[in-house]
């Protein structure tokens, strides 16, 4: 009997930091209504639909966690919001993937992601490595154990990027089918591999998802119908080898929120499928544990799932956009404007933590624990390793990691996606450079002044917005209102 073919579903959830840098809390989102704000509704219409999706067996209503066949990741800001707030669908997801590590030879379906859903490519190498440890410390809290994976915001990739990720011990990502130069000896057009790429004495193991039949599911009516999905996949499976694998990607968010059913499609068809002989879903990490490399990658260049361009959409007027009658000349500027804030803080940071602390880096690499558990303890525990006994300089350490956790959240890449910077989106990464500014200028002289000018440069699509420094300062006064 032949050796069975296999599918891998994956969905990618993440929304951006909403919540106040100065309070935690989601000021009210109109448009989400009658939600209070987008978080809550895409937890009402997503995140718990496929926690407990709803599908007929027979005259009886089955209920399928999602979670338990789907390969994904959600952004570990995201997390953070749902373990306050979302604690049903938070509990379903992490026995998702409990229970898929149990049944599948201790290899769950969760995957980590980069932490604060900025660019790789366009990072600096240390901040690049910021980004994945966050994300690695970040999934370990909330999982229980080491990631075996980690997805790239937006599939942006490029040679550095994957170094940075084999050298902190991932062992595999997932890119689109046309991000890179695949090859190995009679490897069928969709199939997912994995692949190796390599430099040196790293390498790290690639997964490529069906572009063609993953858009379809995004974009086109397939997913109205679980059972003409199945289908599908099945047909794009079976017309692969024995033992080969077939990989769809989408944002998890399809699954419900943007296509209203589907999260209960996605578990008629996850059930349809696991039915179907000589078909078996499985995640990622287990294909790779059982499955030898099919071949090697070779990656040219940066680039990413959502860009025709590299990753210029994210730092340029690349012609990426939604509404052909806009302009995106103000990408450049902001990306400066942030960039220029960032590295005042890293700056801040490099001089004023070392008379606080003997290693400044490692401190900072450890400071993700303190930003998502609050427990008391881990604060004694962190401040007794670095060896930060007087309460001054703990104070004082705090406020400057505090500081660079914010300037972090100014590379949010949604500010950069979308047609305008003022939207939500653009909003977010505004609001933490406020609150990174502020920070710092605890420590040395305010720069607020010259970033100011900097975005008072940059223009909108919208003549009520102006420019950036005005849509900059009344968020302020906004958020100060708030605080009192």
């Amino acid at each position: 009997m032949d050796e069975p073919r296999y599918i891998i579903v994956h969905g990618h959830f993440y929304q951006p930091p909403r919540e106040s840098p100065w309070t935690g809390l989601i000021a009210p989102e109109p448009g989400a209504a009658p939600f209070a704000n987008w978080n809550e509704r895409i937890l009402s219409e997503c995140y718990n639909a496929n926690a407990h999706a709803h599908i007929m067996d027979g005259r009886v209503v089955q209920i399928i966690n999602n979670y338990e066949a789907l390969n994904f990741n959600f952004g570990p800001t995201l997390l953070g919001w749902m373990e306050r707030h979302g604690k049903a669908a938070y509990r379903a997801i992490r026995v998702g993937d409990e229970t898929s590590a149990k049944n599948r030879g201790g290899h769950g379906n969760a995957m980590a992601q980069a932490y604060s859903h900025s660019i790789l490519p366009l990072l600096n190498a240390r901040d690049k490595e910021i980004q994945v440890h966050w994300g690695i410390e970040d999934f370990r809290y909330r999982f229980g154990r080491r990631p075996e994976g980690m997805w790239l915001p937006e599939c942006a990739v490029d040679g550095d990027t994957l170094e940075a990720l084999a050298r902190a011990g991932i062992k595999y990502t997932i890119l689109a089918s046309d991000q890179g130069r695949f090859s190995g000896d009679e490897i069928a057009p969709a199939e997912a591999g994995p692949f190796e790429w390599r430099r040196g004495d790293l390498s790290i193991a690639v997964f490529r998802f069906e572009r063609e039949l993953s858009g379809q599911i995004s974009f086109s009516d397939l997913l109205a119908d679980g059972g003409r999905l199945a289908d599908r996949l099945a047909e794009a499976a079976f017309a692969l080898p024995p033992g080969g694998a077939l990989m769809v990607a989408t944002d998890g968010e399809t699954f419900g929120h943007h296509k209203k059913t589907g999260a209960a499609e996605l578990a008629r068809a996850f059930k349809i499928l696991g039915e179907r002989e000589g078909l078996t879903v499985t995640n990622c990490a287990a294909y790779l544990a059982t499955r030898p490399l099919r071949g090697s990658v070779a990656i040219d260049g940066a680039s990413a799932w959502s860009c025709a361009h590299g990753v210029e959409r994210w730092r340029s007027n690349c012609g990426c956009r939604l509404d052909g009658h806009t302009s995106q000349e103000w990408r450049g500027p902001l990306r400066e404007a942030m960039e220029f804030i960032a590295n005042h803080a890293d700056d801040v940071y490099d001089r004023f933590a070392k008379p606080l602390v003997a290693d400044p880096a490692a401190a900072l690499r450890d400071a993700i624990r303190l930003f998502i558990d609050e427990n008391p303890a881990v604060e004694q525990e962190f401040f007794e390793r670095h060896k930060v006994p007087d309460e001054h300089r703990r104070a004082q350490l705090l406020r400057l990691l505090e500081m660079e956790r914010a300037a972090q959240a100014t590379m949010t890449s949604c500010a950069w996606f979308f047609d305008d910077f003022g939207g939500p989106e653009g909003r977010i990464v505004l609001r933490w450079a406020a609150r990174t500014a502020e920070l710092a200028a605890e420590f040395a002289p305010d720069v607020e002044l010259d970033l100011l000018s900097r975005l008072r440069a940059i223009h909108s699509n919208r003549r009520e917005i102006g420019d950036a420094a005005t849509l900059y300062l009344s968020l302020k006064t906004r958020e100060a209102r708030g605080r009192v």
